[in-house]
């Protein structure tokens, strides 16, 4: 039976007080069998966090996913910052926060 330690109501709250629409919950493993999880509140990376971190994405991929953890991550912050599963597991959903809407090409 897995369990998931969530973030108090009060905290989500003030949060989404202050983010609106761009605060997003995102449960991470505490262990390879995803038995016990955490919840930790992040917001959607802004178009300048995401280009400073897709510069160091070719040369430096740690530090790049560094950059949109720090800068993303709202609440358990060093606790995913010091654990490697939780720290891969926030950099890639955060990751899939990123708004990439698909474009299409027209007629000229």
């Amino acid at each position: 039976m897995s369990t998931i330690k969530y973030v108090t109501k009060e905290t989500k709250e003030a949060l989404k007080k202050e983010h609106g629409d761009k605060l997003k919950s995102l449960i991470l493993p505490l262990d390879d069998d995803c038995v016990n999880e955490i919840e930790v509140l992040a917001v959607v990376p802004s178009r300048s966090v995401v280009g400073q971190s897709m510069k160091f994405m070719n040369t430096d991929p740690k530090k790049g996913q560094e950059i949109l953890v720090k800068n993303c991550i709202l609440t358990d912050k060093e606790r995913v910052l010091n654990d490697d599963g939780l720290f891969y597991a926030a950099a890639g959903l955060l990751t899939e926060l990123i708004p990439i809407r698909a474009g299409k090409f027209g007629k000229v």
